[in-house]
């Protein structure tokens, strides 16, 4: 009994010095890890910051997700001095400045070490009417809108400079806002989005009187009244008017009233005076 206690004794004492080995090995492992993780990082740090990772020109930014503007524009809006190390760019700070600077919703910037360059995701702003300036006597409490520009379906107004850069001219729209104020600009998405589904073709937007908001249309000119919830219908019987240029002769249409869509009324151009007519009384003309 006593030589088989000895031995599990000393089996027992070999067993704790092996776990103690073990764990002393491991830890030294780990701090080795850690080290050589540390020396890693120190050392792609610091070759980051070598000349050799420079965004030297705006050649090295690769821009997609664009349409409308060229990369030229989009590399343009960003504040960058050239050369710029590559580590120093603040992807989410440059994303914000373009989004401020340029008629762009959302932009997402990356930086890439091999080879070095910034990649750059944007979400162009859609313009989807022209906005005609407001005339110098006419009343504009913002600035802005007494210059042209391009206004998008929520509303946001962007200058004609945002798409003039590139090679491409891109796709803009025809439809033509005239006369848009600040206090107007909460109902456009509504209306825009009423007047794109019209079957009727609608080429200009008249706003600046605003009891009587003015369509330029494929049936003629169209006085609305004042802005209220009866445009879809003031345009569905618009749409019912079809028949119009069959019955009158576009040059004898002077507008077209719909400010009561229950009771469309169309105003005719007044003929020309005969000369009897504009002759004074007692006169007779002359054979």
């Amino acid at each position: 009994m006593t030589r088989v206690s000895s031995l599990s004794r000393d089996q027992l004492t070999t067993r704790r010095q092996s776990l103690r080995r073990q764990r002393r090995i491991s830890i030294s492992q780990l701090l080795w890890r850690f080290w050589a993780l540390s020396g890693l990082t120190a050392a792609m740090f610091w070759g980051a910051t070598r000349p050799i990772w420079l965004i030297q020109s705006p050649q090295q930014i690769n821009v997609t997700g664009n349409h409308l503007l060229s990369d030229e524009a989009v590399q343009s809006l960003m504040p960058l001095s050239y050369p710029q190390p590559l580590m120093k760019v603040e992807p989410e700070i440059v994303a914000q400045q373009l989004s401020d600077r340029g008629p762009i919703v959302t932009a997402a910037v990356t930086r890439q070490l091999l080879p070095p360059r910034l990649n750059v995701q944007v979400q162009e702003r859609v313009p989807v009417a022209v906005v005609l300036p407001l005339g110098a006597t006419d009343s504009a409490p913002d600035t802005q809108y007494l210059q042209a520009g391009f206004i998008d379906a929520q509303g946001a107004w962007m200058p004609l400079a945002s798409f003039g850069l590139g090679s491409a001219s891109p796709q803009l729209p025809t439809l033509q806002l005239r006369g848009l104020q600040p206090q107007y600009k909460r109902y456009w998405p509504q209306i825009y989005e009423t007047i794109r589904n019209s079957p009727v073709e609608i080429t200009e937007i008249d706003w600046r009187d605003p009891n009587n908001l003015v369509l330029q249309t494929a049936l003629g000119t169209v006085y609305l009244g004042p802005y209220s919830q009866e445009l879809e219908q003031q345009l569905a019987t618009l749409d019912k008017m079809r028949n119009l240029p069959d019955q009158l002769p576009a040059t004898e249409v002077n507008a077209i009233d719909l400010s009561n869509p229950d009771v469309p009324s169309v105003a005719v151009v007044e003929p020309p005076p005969t000369d009897e007519e504009a002759s004074p009384p007692g006169d007779k003309p002359k054979p």
